[in-house]
């Protein structure tokens, strides 16, 4: 049996877009398939090319991400655990929570700070002080590059 069955035409053992790319499928029902057919019927996209820019907005760490975030992907992955659509302060014993909980569970919480909060503080996004964080809210990049054109 050959394994070139899945290539197609121009596509060489050594660039074959199966092993280099990550293929998934889901099925949808109901009201969420509804609107995925009104979406990809309205806006003329390739349902591959919807899925893929939802799940790049969606998925932690994504360097195309349509928030402004830290460039590492961890103090990514946390300051999207922490924050919001509006400002927000919790303790910082609730934020060693959440981010125990949800972006680092393989972090001890005697850790966090050191590890997390103090270098997530040195992006801008949020701040540290009198045992209390000061969250700034997610920022879409868009916004960003329209106060930049309005100048």
């Amino acid at each position: 049996m050959s394994s070139s069955g899945s290539r197609l035409p121009g596509d060489s053992e050594q660039n074959d877009r199966h092993r280099s790319e990550e293929r998934a499928e889901a099925r949808l029902s109901g009201d969420l398939a509804d609107r995925f057919t009104d979406y990809v019927d309205a806006h003329a996209e390739s349902k591959s090319e919807v899925v893929r820019e939802a799940l790049d907005d969606f998925l932690p760490a994504s360097e195309h991400s349509q928030y402004v975030l830290p460039s590492d992907p961890d103090l990514a992955d946390a300051y999207r655990a922490l924050a919001g659509d509006e400002s927000r302060t919790v303790t910082v014993d609730v934020a060693e929570d959440i981010l125990c909980r949800e972006s680092h569970p393989n972090t001890p919480k005697e850790l966090i700070r050191s590890e997390v909060l103090d270098p997530l503080r040195e992006t801008g996004l949020i701040t540290v002080q009198y045992g209390k964080v000061g969250i700034h809210p997610l920022t879409r990049r868009g916004e960003i590059l329209e106060d930049t054109d309005a100048e």
